[in-house]
């Protein structure tokens, strides 16, 4: 691709002469899709759920994420858009290919499936001058080992034939076009200079911000890793002080609010569990990439460790304040990992639940998005409306932190409860001064 063709990248995009395939329509891939689609390009839509298709390509989208059901009906109305479960198909009709497919754990190791799957539909069309964009989070090393495969299999040349660019996606649920498009530099690496240049000219499209150039596509692998996981280790150092703090009876809210007045001290929110598809992750993927090469690290498991006993650790600090009292009836609010989002992905209620299964607890679940989760227990009743599961219970377990349950009322729970049970406020955001009949337990204090 010479410096002209490059010049010309951007307009020929929005021209739709370049057009885009985006190979796993999640939470990412609606999220890319939307954003490009905002910005005049034309989209190919990939996924292997014959049922996702169908709904975009008959203007049924159900994504909640803002600006993401609006930019897909555009899209299909301004005929910019179309889906498809034919991954080979749509690499022979696009120029450019996206993969943000899912890469999760397989016994705590990285699950490359879906992404190999990807780049092997994407080989039995790569042509001439085409350009790989591949945004999930993986083991460093990753990108390389992909380009060998690319290059063994199709005898075509990296930096001659085709492009490569690695970009990590920085996006959170219920605001992740926003991200993309205003909130975070993106994060760019290349197999070479010409890539790099490409991506340069591709993102000032749909970015605001300026980009960050990395030096090479482990750089930029590892600095997604890294990014999520200072936040799981800290989170883990908060938890660990937050029950020391317990343990002495002392807040440690409290002794957080003053020593975060210091602009050097940052100490994070400790909490019930940590949740979503990032942050338990990635210290799994970095300590992969450290096994493989024979290097000794030690914070990452250490805060994985921590943060992963915090459900146990809060169910048994219910139980111990129960005594014991049988046929208790606990109801938990929030399925969600993150309060005021529809994302229940490795959400900590799930360990929750878990965990007062073992005490033989009758367990019910709120979540004003959820009605109904496949991987809830068949014997746990999940509801999105609060009066139907809270008639009855013992105890109420704050999980995640959405706004309505910062605002729950004493004399509400009382009475739709029709008793006086214990809360656990798992997330600390209830102001206890304002129960007075009620016995709240607050991780931390």
């Amino acid at each position: 691709m010479n410096q002209k063709q490059i010049h010309e990248l951007p307009s020929n995009i929005k021209l739709g002469n370049k057009k885009l395939s985006i190979y796993g329509i999640g939470f990412v891939g609606t999220a890319i899709a939307s954003t490009w689609l905002r910005a005049g390009a034309s989209i190919i839509a990939v996924d292997k759920k014959s049922k996702l298709v169908n709904e975009i390509n008959n203007k049924k989208t159900t994504n909640s994420e803002p600006k993401a059901k609006e930019a897909f009906l555009e899209g299909i109305n301004n005929k910019k858009l179309i889906a498809t479960s034919n991954g080979k198909w749509a690499s022979k009709n696009s120029d450019i290919k996206i993969i943000s497919v899912p890469v999760g754990l397989d016994k705590r190791t990285a699950d490359l499936r879906f992404l190999y799957e990807v780049v092997d539909d994407i080989i039995t069309g790569l042509k001439k001058d085409d350009i790989i964009i591949v945004t999930p989070t993986v083991p460093i090393g990753t990108s390389t080992k992909i380009i060998k495969l690319i290059e063994n299999k199709t005898r075509l040349s990296v930096e001659k034939d085709f492009f490569f660019i690695y970009n990590p996606e920085r996006i959170s649920a219920g605001q992740a076009i926003s991200d993309i498009e205003n909130n975070y530099p993106p994060i760019l690496s290349g197999s070479g200079k010409t890539s790099i240049k490409i991506a340069n000219k591709m993102f000032g499209i749909i970015s605001s911000k300026k980009p960050i150039i990395m030096s090479c596509t482990e750089a930029a692998e590892a600095e997604k890793l890294i990014e999520g996981l200072y936040r799981d280790v800290n989170i883990a150092l908060a938890n660990e002080l937050s029950v020391f703090c317990e343990k002495l009876g002392i807040d440690f809210w409290e002794i957080r609010d003053a020593a975060n007045s210091q602009p050097y001290s940052q100490l994070h929110k400790p909490g019930i569990g940590v949740g979503g598809y990032c942050i338990p992750v990635y210290p799994w993927l970095l300590t992969q990439t450290a096994i493989d090469k024979g290097i000794n690290v030690n914070f990452p498991l250490l805060g994985r460790y921590t943060n992963e006993k915090m459900p146990e650790y809060s169910v048994n600090r219910i139980m111990s304040k129960i005594g014991k009292k049988k046929n208790i009836t606990a109801l938990i609010l929030g399925l969600s990992f993150r309060g005021n989002v529809a994302d229940n992905r490795i959400s900590p209620t799930y360990d929750v639940v878990k965990e007062l299964m073992k005490k033989k607890v009758k367990i019910r679940v709120h979540d004003p998005f959820f009605d109904y989760d496949p991987l809830l227990p068949k014997q746990v009743k999940l509801s999105c409306e609060l009066d139907k599961v809270i008639s009855g219970v013992d105890v109420i377990i704050i999980s995640t932190d959405h706004n309505e349950y910062k605002e729950i009322d004493e004399e509400y729970i009382i009475k739709k409860s029709k008793k006086k049970p214990m809360i656990f406020d798992g997330r600390n955001i209830l102001n206890q001064d304002d129960f007075k009949k009620l016995k709240i337990l607050t991780i931390g204090k």
